[in-house]
């Protein structure tokens, strides 16, 4: 096997780097995508961190739904250097990546040092070989041919959708030919761990959210409503996206939030763009076209109904809808203010979620955006009524050039009375004693989901080595009756 400049093993197309002609690049490249060590067609990658983020879960969860629906699947809970993570993506279908990020930075293993972290980065166009021993670069890769074959690219880590001195991950995996790249755009909590906790005691937060993840890509729909259904199934767990709502897919195909990862197999065909969906009142006006059952979060048979409008929603036994997806439009002049589309998503949500009313607060009114092109609203209401057992948190996401709602979710918390008589100065007493930390401001907010609680947040800022910080938060819930530490979780 051929070494590359530095001494470190890789194949021959990274010793071609050094010099070698383009024809022989072609050559060699064509060998090493044949060779028998070419890597499995499923690799992810996790640990628990020195400061407690435990990601094993997710690698877990994940890589047994992908063998589930026929993939070669490796799963490394211990972390993995820059260079095998680097050799892994080649040739590999599916690259999960779950743990600190920032943009264009993901840390796959931990040093003795922050300077001796290993860093997998997105890279620039000037980026063709990594002159550290401990961090690679996803531009490294020769475009169209290592990657080519890549169906899926999860970036699970804080900002991994954004811009920064270390390159874009988008842009540098669609440039390498990668089918469908999924980032962030805000901090993402995973649970927060001792030294010692066994996996099978981390599925809450984002480990919940990428074992849902799995279940749904399991059913062969897309990547977009795997990740809507999984927001939706943490929101009723725990009565909180966790971030994990501020998901951002790109790709190489022209559809890249429609990749499927079942069946196992090539890559989506293009000019495969769906049409957008046009605006419509209630569920029940949609043309259902197939149906089928999965389980909901809390383990209860729901109907999975895919309808001729190109709108697929899960619905209840007992006849309400839990969520839905559809496509937004990506092109054309948006119509709608902030104003009309808040209007419109009140309007809708009062026509299909019981109990909808005037006592709802609105929590979030904010533009997202998944896809690109698109021109989303998002807004978001919770009630905290007293024994409400119906819906208790409604998102709708609307399409401001057409009006549609492509998102829903009505989410329910069990019944609980919003009696709070832990302070608020006690909730944040606890959480600095079992974080450590006597220094960072607190934020502490009051909220009511299963049970009275209050969510303690630390956000320290950036850490780490000065050229690859990443974000480090605390966030600690208790039950604000019994002063119980319901979870901690970190980004």
């Amino acid at each position: 096997m051929a070494r590359s400049r530095d001494g470190r093993g890789g194949g021959a197309t990274r010793a071609l780097r050094g010099g070698l002609t383009l024809t022989l690049a072609g050559v060699a490249s064509a060998a090493l995508l044949s060779s028998p060590s070419q890597a499995a067609s499923g690799v992810n990658i996790g640990q628990r961190y020195n400061d407690g983020l435990d990601s094993r879960y997710s690698v877990t969860s994940f890589t047994s739904a992908a063998n589930a629906m026929g993939y070669s699947a490796l799963g490394h809970t211990g972390g993995r250097s820059a260079d095998d993570t680097f050799d892994d993506g080649a040739g590999a279908a599916v690259l999960g990546l779950f743990g600190h990020a920032n943009a264009g930075i993901f840390q796959t293993d931990e040093g003795p040092t922050d300077a001796q972290d290993a860093i997998l980065a997105a890279g620039t166009a000037t980026d063709v070989v990594s002159p550290y021993a401990n961090l690679r670069f996803i531009s490294e890769y020769l475009p169209y041919v290592e990657a080519d074959g890549m169906r899926l690219m999860v970036l699970a880590g804080c900002y991994t959708s954004l811009n920064g001195p270390w390159g874009s991950f988008n842009d540098a995996a669609v440039s390498r030919g990668v089918d469908s790249v999924v980032g962030f755009s805000g901090l993402v909590y995973f649970p927060a761990t001792t030294s010692g906790t066994s996996i099978g005691s981390t599925n809450y937060s984002g480990n919940y959210f990428w074992d849902r993840f799995g279940y749904h890509a399991k059913t062969g729909v897309t990547i977009s409503t795997a990740l809507y259904r999984a927001r939706t199934d943490l929101v009723a767990k725990e009565g909180s996206a966790g971030g994990w709502n501020n998901y951002v897919i790109r790709g190489a195909v022209s559809n890249p939030a429609g990749v499927r990862l079942k069946p196992a197999g090539s890559g989506e065909p293009l000019n495969s763009q769906p049409l957008a969906t046009v605006p419509f009142t209630t569920f029940s006006g949609l043309t259902a076209t197939s149906s089928t059952t999965t389980d909901g979060p809390d383990g209860a048979e729901l109907t999975d109904v895919t309808t001729a409008e190109g709108v697929q929603y899960r619905q209840r036994q007992d006849g309400t809808v839990l969520d839905a997806v559809g496509t937004p439009s990506t092109e054309g002049e948006v119509r709608l203010s902030a104003a009309d589309a808040r209007t419109a998503a009140q309007d809708f949500a009062k026509a299909n979620v019981p109990g909808f009313g005037p006592d709802w607060r609105l929590v979030t009114d904010e533009p997202v955006s998944h896809i690109e092109g698109d021109a989303l609203r998002l807004l978001r209401w919770r009630t905290v009524a007293d024994g409400r057992d119906a819906a208790r948190e409604v998102t709708v996401e609307l399409d401001r050039r057409s009006g549609a709602v492509v998102h829903f979710s009505a989410a329910r918390g069990t019944a609980d009375s919003a009696a709070f008589p832990v302070t608020a100065e006690q909730a944040e007493a606890t959480a600095r004693e079992l974080t450590g930390d006597h220094t960072t401001a607190a934020t502490v907010v009051a909220d009511t989901w299963n049970t009275s609680r209050w969510t303690v947040t630390f956000d320290r800022g950036p850490t780490g080595r000065p050229d690859a910080r990443v974000p480090d938060a605390d966030r600690v819930e208790m039950d604000a009756r019994t002063g119980e530490v319901l979870s901690r979780t970190t980004a």
